[in-house]
């Protein structure tokens, strides 16, 4: 349940900041909902791929290595 949280809060401070610098350099409208929004979605598919990739990297007994 942390990845989730974790990955979710970050995205979102991810996205906020390239909303920040991206505004202004594509001449476009800042709009800090939004992109909290599309950071908390991408943060929360992020937390659930990421597992699946590097599952294969390591063998272990876990739910992810089989």
């Amino acid at each position: 349940m942390g990845r989730y949280i974790v990955c979710t809060v970050w995205g979102m401070v991810f996205m906020f900041i390239v909303g920040f610098i991206g505004a202004p350099l594509t001449q476009s409208s800042y709009d800090p909902v939004t992109l909290l929004v599309v950071g908390a979605i991408f943060g929360f598919l992020f937390s659930l791929i990421i597992p699946k990739i590097t599952a294969h990297s390591v063998k272990d007994d876990s739910v992810y290595s089989k």
